[in-house]
């Protein structure tokens, strides 16, 4: 003869209701008890951090069909026991919950039950408390002033179910905790980030990682400066009087671990700047070959890590010593079988004269010289022939030997009589 008890237990609702309306009564579930089933004999159980294992004695008698598992949830309004497992399997006599919360204490509770949907008498309720969370990592530093990166160091975490560590870092002006890096390894200790600004605050913390994929709660948080570029070059200046060159002067850069300077040249001030030499003095001897050439200049330093200075928003000019001024109110005649030319000049650069005279030996052929050296502003040439045309030219020259642009050219003859 067997005895049966009927009673009620109340279940969770599955979706919260948002109708505007008062919480509804949770939904009632009969469930048939028969004293006759045997209630699952525990043998024990074992708790992790965030799981629980237990094990329960074979179930031999034939009517069970399984075994359902009840637990409460810590911190929830209802504290009542709810089935959270069913194992299909008489024969089945080990179950795991997983995702629990780390030093959380939890009650369990047994049962077999049937086809029909009868059930056991519970087992008595297993109090269970589940492992405290591994510890952070307790030492974590940073190596600051880098070029454009941080270096972090750690000492290795100790416990043997870390498999390894996850980086975060936040920007100075960002409240919020980006993951840099996974590292892989418990014994692994450093880490070098990378492509970062110059001059910028940033801060790191790290995580330690167990083989299931849990995180320790984070380091203390550790603060890195990085390099900041070298600072601008100052007081550029270019010289506008030197023949075919332009000498430029600056500042010595102020850096401890200074290796260069760089210097950038375009023709026009707002253009693009192309980077032009490389050295280590203060001063720089641009070798060009046009006369009253303009170019503009910028300087910027370079540090031992290759950090450069940033480019100046205005560009040195400078340029090469210009020609002198042309020869004006020139005329020139024949007279008694030969050339007289005269000019005027009011350069002070001008040392002495050049006339480049040429002659026209045919309709398409000219045969050119250039008598150098004139010191007066006229010339007187005999050496002509008759029925012959001849071009003259005048150019000032200046103790440089820098030629100015030649005057118009005059076209002189005369006929043999």
């Amino acid at each position: 003869m067997h005895s049966s008890i009927r009673y009620v237990l109340s279940t969770s609702l599955a979706l919260s209701l948002f109708s505007g309306c008062a919480p509804q009564p949770v939904p009632q579930k009969t469930v048939t008890i028969d004293s006759t089933l045997p209630t699952p004999s525990m043998n024990g159980f074992i708790a992790d951090i965030t799981s629980a294992a237990f094990e329960w004695k074979p179930i031999e008698d034939p009517r069970v069909n399984g075994v359902y598992i009840y637990r409460n949830t810590p911190g929830a309004e209802d504290q009542k026991l709810q089935r959270i497992a069913t194992v299909d399997s008489r024969f089945a006599t080990h179950y795991v919950d997983n995702d629990l919360k780390p030093a959380t204490q939890y009650q369990y509770r047994f049962s077999s039950f049937t086809k029909e949907g009868s059930e056991s008498v519970g087992s008595e309720t297993l109090l269970v408390a589940t492992q405290p969370m591994i510890a952070p990592v307790s030492f974590f530093q940073s190596v600051g002033n880098m070029p454009r990166s941080a270096k972090l160091l750690w000492r290795p975490h100790p416990n043997g179910k870390i498999s390894g560590y996850v980086i975060e870092r936040q920007d100075a002006n960002d409240q919020k905790w980006n993951v840099i890096a996974t590292i892989t390894g418990r014994l692994n200790a450093e880490f070098i980030d990378r492509d970062l600004k110059d001059g910028q605050v940033y801060f790191y913390r790290i995580k330690a990682v167990t083989f299931d994929k849990l995180s320790t709660e984070p380091s203390e948080v550790t603060k890195v400066v990085t390099k900041p570029l070298p600072p601008e070059i100052k007081n550029i200046t270019a010289t506008n009087n030197i023949p075919r060159a332009i000498t430029l002067t600056w500042e010595p850069s102020p850096l401890s671990d200074f290796s260069h300077y760089n210097i950038y040249r375009s023709s026009t001030p707002n253009g693009s700047f192309d980077y032009h030499v490389k050295l280590e003095a203060t001063t720089f001897t641009d070798k060009i070959t046009e006369d009253g050439k303009f170019y503009f200049y910028k300087v910027t330093a370079v540090d031992k890590d290759g950090l450069e200075s940033t480019l100046s928003p205005v560009a040195t000019q400078g340029s090469t010593l210009s020609k002198p001024q042309t020869p004006i109110a020139y005329e020139g005649k024949i007279l008694n079988k030969a050339v007289e030319l005269q000019w005027s000049n009011n350069d002070p650069r001008t040392v002495s004269y050049t006339v480049v005279k040429t002659t026209k030996t045919s309709w398409i052929s000219r045969e050119s010289i250039d008598i150098n050296n004139i010191t007066e502003p006229r010339f007187h040439d005999g050496d002509i022939k008759p029925d012959t045309t001849y071009l003259y030219e005048i150019m000032s020259v200046d103790k440089d030997g820098i030629r100015s642009l030649p005057t118009q050219a005059i076209e002189l003859s005369f006929e043999a009589k």
